[in-house]
Order: C-alpha cells, then sequence, then structure tokens
C-alpha cells in the first residue's frame, strides 16, 4: 500500500514537472527571428521641453517595446521606451527650441532592432525656462515668489557672497512642482535690516537651467514672539482636545514632535482655538508644525485652509463678532503638488515648519493691526471632509512686541 501511494506521488510530481516545462515554452525566445518591421504613421504633438509621438506598431508577434533614442542637447543623448501594449512615447528634456533628430526603434524579444525610422521634433519652451521667479523684501529675510506653470519637478537655487569671497555660493535649494508659491530665506535667526545682495536660478532635473537673477533686498524687522506668556483662553465653541494628553498648550511647549496638540475626531468645520499671548503684539509671520506621524502628515488633521484672527478683547461668549480682527488666510500646500503621493521634499517640508506671511489682503485688510488674543480657525483639513479634528504639534510668531 505504502508503494502504491509513493508510486502516485511521484507520478503526480512527474505531471507538474511537465506542466511547468510546457508552460516555459510559452516564453521561448526565437534567437534567429528577424528584427520587427518599423513603426508607421507617426504623428508629432510638440511641447514644452518636449513632445509626445504616436505610432502605429507593426504586427509582429516578436515585438518586444520601441525606443527613442535622442539628443536633448550636445553630447547628452537620452532614450525613452514603449512596450507593445502602447501606441505612443513621451520625450523630455529638452531645454532650448530647436529641430531635433529623434530615432525609432522597434525591438524585439530577442533585443534586434529594426532600421531607426527617424523624425523630426520642435518642442517649445521648457518648463525651466517658462518658469518665472521675482525676489522680495520680507520680514527678516527674502522672499522669493515663483510660478510654474506647467507644474514642472522644478529647483531654485538661493546664493549670496556670505564669506565675502567676491562669488555667490549656494546658501539653500527649494524643490517644488507647485504652479505657484513662494519661498524665503531667514538665516538662522534672521537677517539684519540692511542691503544683503542675492543671486537665483531654477534647475530642471535634465540639468537644464534658467538664467541667473540677481537683486539687492533689505529686510524688515522683525523680532521673535516669545511664548513664556502664553496661556490657554479657550471660549465657548473651541475646539477641545481628543483627551487630557493632548491639551491645547502643547501648541507653544516647544515640543517639536510628534505629537501636540489633537483636537477631538468629529467636530464640524470650521472650528476654532483660542489663547491669549499675554502681551500685544504685530504680527509678521508664522510657522506651522502639522502631527509627523505618516499617517497624519499631510492627511486627517494637517490644516489645509486655516485663519488667524486676533483681538485686544474678545467677546467672551465666543462669538465671531467685530471684536476679532482677520489677520490671515493660509492655506497649507504640499511642494509635490496636488495628489496623495507624498514625497521625501513634502515631508521634509513639514517636518521643518510651514512658514506664511501675514500680509494687505481682501480678506484681512488690516493685517498688522495690535492684538492680544489669537484665534486659529480651521477651514479644511488633508481629511477632505465636512468633519475633522486638527494637528498642531507647534506654532511660532514673529512680528513686533508693543509692550
Amino acid at each position: 500500500m505504502k508503494n502504491r501511494i509513493l508510486y502516485i506521488i511521484i507520478l503526480l510530481m512527474s505531471i507538474i514537472g511537465i506542466s511547468c516545462k510546457e508552460e516555459g515554452r510559452a516564453d521561448f525566445i526565437d534567437e534567429n527571428a528577424p528584427a520587427p518591421p518599423q513603426v508607421t504613421n507617426v504623428t508629432v504633438d510638440n511641447r514644452p521641453g518636449g513632445a509626445l509621438l504616436k505610432y502605429t506598431l507593426p504586427v509582429d508577434k516578436n515585438l518586444l517595446y520601441v525606443r527613442a533614442e535622442y539628443e536633448i542637447k550636445p553630447g547628452v543623448i537620452r532614450e525613452t521606451k514603449s512596450s507593445y501594449f502602447k501606441d505612443s512615447l513621451v520625450l523630455e528634456g529638452f531645454g532650448t527650441p530647436a529641430t531635433y533628430d529623434v530615432k525609432l526603434y522597434s525591438v524585439g524579444k530577442n533585443e534586434k532592432e529594426s532600421a531607426p525610422h527617424i523624425v523630426q521634433i520642435n518642442p517649445t519652451t521648457a518648463p525651466v525656462q517658462l518658469a518665472t521667479k521675482k525676489f522680495r523684501d520680507t520680514f527678516g529675510g527674502v522672499a522669493i515668489d515663483f510660478e510654474n506653470p506647467e507644474k514642472a519637478n522644478l529647483a531654485i537655487v538661493l546664493m549670496a557672497d556670505t564669506a565675502n569671497l567676491g562669488y555667490m555660493s549656494e546658501l539653500i535649494t527649494y524643490y517644488t512642482a507647485m504652479p505657484k508659491g513662494t519661498f524665503t530665506y531667514r538665516g538662522v535667526d534672521g537677517l539684519d535690516p540692511v542691503e544683503h545682495e542675492f543671486a537665483m536660478y531654477v534647475r530642471d532635473r535634465w540639468g537644464n537651467y534658467s538664467d541667473t537673477l540677481t537683486a539687492k533686498v533689505k529686510p524688515w524687522f522683525e523680532e521673535f514672539i516669545p511664548k513664556a506668556t502664553w496661556k490657554d483662553y479657550t471660549l465657548p465653541g473651541d475646539i477641545p482636545p481628543v483627551n487630557s494628553g493632548y491639551p491645547i498648550t502643547r501648541i507653544w511647549d516647544e515640543n517639536y514632535g510628534p505629537d501636540g496638540f489633537h483636537g477631538m475626531e468629529t467636530k464640524m468645520l470650521p472650528h476654532n482655538l483660542t489663547w491669549d499671548l499675554g502681551r500685544t503684539v504685530k504680527l509678521s509671520r508664522l510657522k506651522y508644525w502639522p502631527r509627523k506621524h505618516a499617517d497624519d502628515r499631510w492627511k486627517r488633521g494637517h490644516a489645509k485652509i486655516f485663519e488667524i484672527w486676533g483681538s485686544v478683547s474678545p467677546n467672551p461668549t465666543g462669538v465671531m463678532d467685530e471684536s476679532w480682527i482677520p489677520l490671515g488666510r493660509f492655506e497649507s500646500l504640499k511642494p509635490s503638488g496636488p495628489g496623495t503621493q507624498i514625497t521625501q521634499e513634502d515631508i521634509a517640508f513639514a517636518d521643518a515648519g510651514i512658514e506664511f506671511e501675514f500680509g494687505v489682503s481682501d480678506f484681512a485688510p488690516n493685517p498688522f493691526t495690535p492684538v492680544r488674543y489669537i484665534r486659529f480657525r480651521t477651514k479644511t483639513t488633508y481629511a477632505n471632509a465636512s468633519f475633522s479634528t486638527v494637528h498642531i504639534v507647534e506654532l511660532s510668531f514673529w512680528g513686533e512686541l508693543m509692550n
């Protein structure tokens, strides 16, 4: 009986082995098969810094992919591949508008290539050149306002002659894919309100560069608003903490993570947090540190749109009446742009504190009015729901102390 069972097992294993070998023959590569024919009916859609090519694939069971080979600048050859499931290729990396030759090869499973089908493309102005940039004086430093209409992945490089060596060296590089925004540089403790000379340029991931812009900037005076006098001033209707371990006082405890204030999970938006600075100030800018847990950064209670209101004598009922002055409305945006993908640059940007400047706007026509009480009003969060918690690891203000 045992011998019969053993015989059956050996027989089954043999059948399985044969099946596996038969399946392996389905992927057999014929080394002697000729290269596939060329692609045909190629059309060109020129784009900023590149082009989209569409074509008709050859009918050939040996075809594996189509390969484009092209020179984006003298001596720099790139290639792009597209499988036989697609009938198009996207070409990128051209820094200068011109006429470029592109060689298209049909490649077989045995890696034999057809003769090249040569087409010409004329990329329009590259995203790195379309991006605009300008310097601006700001509180304690220099601001860079930029626009990136193609939402390309760009690096903005800021330079200065900080060592008085007679040439500019890199201070910091900002990475972004946002359509527009502002970066600021203030050094470690803010720059003195004297004239400084800066330079900057933009580059892309293919080594294309914009022109270099230089300017002299005189930072505006500001000082850090100390937190020793801050205290809770919760008013009726304010969002309570989710539990006693995450009180409002964690917003100014100088502990930068990963936790801070954590509001009730089911509070309807918008909702408020109120506290007393303990002295009267004019505000120039703020930094907001969101929660640093991986499932919270740019998610859940990470404040997306929020407002800062100020008062010298708030209504004790918590009503948003004329006792409150609108100081600023801000939106926290991922450097990598919209969508659920979170890059290392997004993480570093949030962990360093997200900075916002107060300035005159339709919402806040008098943003530099002296105030003592602060109201943080959360309008939307990255939970993208009508109710949400809000997470604030830390909040810091700069401006001018009035008393």
